[in-house]
């Protein structure tokens, strides 16, 4: 089917093409006021566009999951096959992004507690 080398450009077309949009998406979510959100959306972004999936059930190759996910959710109404995966992986990625805004929101407001009180 693909040769390794064959393999390998596309992964690093593909990873320069998604650092791009990384980036400009930063750029995009730089005018959210709400800092929560704004680093929620980021983290979701960046989970949709890095999470690899097996392109054929029987293959060793891997793919974009959320790239899989669509074509075969539209052409072999087997969305769950990629989309079971990527769906888990964004929401680790949301509980993590909460917990760490939790954590720097108390840590945050520990430090200027006791700023104040000094």
């Amino acid at each position: 089917m693909y040769t390794q080398e064959e393999y390998l450009y596309g992964w690093l077309m593909y990873a320069g093409g998604a650092l791009l949009l990384i980036v400009c998406g930063w750029v995009l979510t730089a005018r959210i006021p709400w800092n929560s959100l704004r680093q929620i959306i980021r983290a979701l972004g960046i989970t949709t566009l890095c999470v690899p999936w097996y392109a054929d059930a029987d293959k060793q190759y891997l793919a974009p999951a959320w790239i899989i996910a669509a074509f075969e959710g539209l052409f072999d109404k087997n969305f769950w096959r990629a989309g079971g995966p990527l769906l888990s992986a964004l929401a680790v990625a949301f509980a993590m992004a909460v917990l760490i805004l939790v954590i720097a929101r108390f840590s945050g407001r520990g430090k200027a507690e006791q700023a104040d009180n000094e």
